[in-house]
């Protein structure tokens, strides 16, 4: 080196000779700084930032992703929307005739039920009614006298068919039926 800076020392004035100098030393300092007797340490970052890069256009230019694939999977899954839509509206359809008919099918349960229930009070106030005629026709007939009483088993008689008519009646049946429509 030495032969060198001696050398430059003739070629230049001191002025420039000092630049070239210290030029020349930055540069042997650069050289020995570097290690060359073993590989060169890669630039990670830059390649894991090629790397990412390259994956990502790997998928954006995938098959799966071009816009033709693309909108032919949006216009599948618009006519399954639609089809499923359609089939919705078929059943809320039906579920709201099924309403309608079992509103109307309650009502007329009501009603029938509201007429058996009309019909037993009659009948309850008509058997009221005989058991009170009853008590007024036996206190009658033992005020009079004993022809009359002769008449008194064909009143009871006649009593005990108009109750095994009513027992004959299966109100209960009746009652039993309406309440099952009712719910």
């Amino acid at each position: 080196m030495h032969a060198l800076e001696i050398l430059l020392t003739r070629a230049c004035d001191d002025e420039c000779t000092g630049l070239l100098l210290t030029d020349l030393d930055r540069l042997n300092q650069m050289l020995l700084s570097v290690n060359l007797s073993g590989p060169l340490p890669a630039p990670y970052k830059m390649l894991h930032g090629f790397e990412n890069m390259t994956q990502e256009l790997k998928h954006l230019l995938s098959p799966q992703r071009a816009p033709e694939r693309l909108l032919q999977l949006a216009q599948e899954n618009l006519d399954t929307l639609v089809s499923e839509m359609d089939e919705l509206l078929t059943r809320a359809t039906k579920v709201t005739a099924d309403g309608e008919q079992t509103r109307q099918d309650a009502e007329r349960t009501n009603d029938r039920a509201k007429s058996v229930g009309q019909f037993v009070k009659g009948i309850l106030q008509a058997a009221e009614a005989a058991k009170e005629d009853a008590i007024k026709l036996n206190e009658t007939l033992r005020t009079q006298d004993e022809t009359l009483q002769k008449s008194l088993p064909e009143l009871q008689r006649e009593a005990d068919r108009m109750i095994a008519e009513l027992r004959s009646r299966d109100l209960n049946m009746q009652e039993r039926i309406a309440q099952d429509e009712l719910k």
